[in-house]
């Protein structure tokens, strides 16, 4: 059998030099890395995305500590602090070496406001959201009349089949169009379930009734743009929607006649 030659023998001992050494640089790399993140420390945190709940709120929630190490803060725990705010749908938090965090989020918007013992407010998905500290205001149909409190706790999702009812009228009203939305000034829900709308031009009551809504709000559409626009809504007294292909109204003369 033949032996290895010395020349043999020298390429695999220089071979297996060469492996150490480069397991030894990756191991300094490793160490010289990790010391290097140890010396990062956490010098701002930013918020992006907000626009109702305040910088400061955002930052005070996600309690991170400043000139705190950054490595060593706990992105998930962050996220779930500042995800408690009611006014949260979505939050993100990420390092951006080499000293800052940054926690985005998606707010969920209001879409109606209900008046009771204080304001509160609904979004599209029928979550329940506190009054807003942060000076923020906005310009929202009201849900009023038998509004049962006990359904209206800030965080959690509306289940009265009233209130989701009212609620609906308003996203209904905002996917037919945004001039529609915001001809509603108020939904008023009465004791029989029966809905009436009030214009916020010159509070116009619109009786609705119950059922087939986005048929009755195409037609509420149609009726404003095509006859109220033109003809004015000041001598308008009444409109009630509840009668099949027609919409009835009542003018200043005092009598009620389908719309022409």
């Amino acid at each position: 059998m033949d032996r290895p030659s010395n020349s043999a023998r020298g390429r695999t001992g220089w071979g297996l030099v060469l492996t150490a050494l480069l397991l030894s640089g990756v191991v300094m790399m490793a160490v010289t890395a990790n010391s290097w993140k140890r010396d990062f420390r956490v010098l701002r945190v930013r918020t992006e995305g907000n626009s109702i709940v305040a910088d400061s709120d955002i930052v005070r929630m996600a309690a991170i500590l400043k000139n705190g190490k950054l490595f060593d803060v706990d992105l998930n725990g962050a996220r779930l602090r500042v995800q408690q705010n009611p006014f949260m749908k979505s939050v993100a938090v990420a390092r951006e070496i080499p000293d800052g965090i940054a926690i985005t989020v998606t707010e969920r918007t209001p879409i109606a406001a209900l008046i009771l013992d204080r304001i509160l407010y609904l979004d599209a998905e029928g979550y329940v959201l506190p009054p807003v500290r942060s000076g923020h205001m906005f310009d929202l149909p009201v849900i009023t009349g038998d509004v049962p409190l006990a359904d209206c706790l800030p965080g959690q999702q509306i289940r009265t089949r009233r209130l989701r009812e009212a609620l609906e009228i308003l996203t209904t009203a905002e996917r037919i169009g945004v001039d529609l939305y915001h001809m509603i000034s108020e939904v008023h829900c009465a004791g029989d379930s029966t809905y009436v709308l009030f214009t916020a031009e010159t509070g116009v009551p619109v009786v609705l009734g119950r059922g087939d809504i986005a048929v009755k709000l195409v037609k509420l559409d149609g009726f404003w743009k095509q006859i109220v626009m033109q003809r004015g809504a000041t001598q308008l007294k009444t409109v009630d929607l509840r009668f099949a292909d027609q919409v009835v109204v009542r003018w200043d003369e005092g009598r009620d006649r389908p719309a022409q």
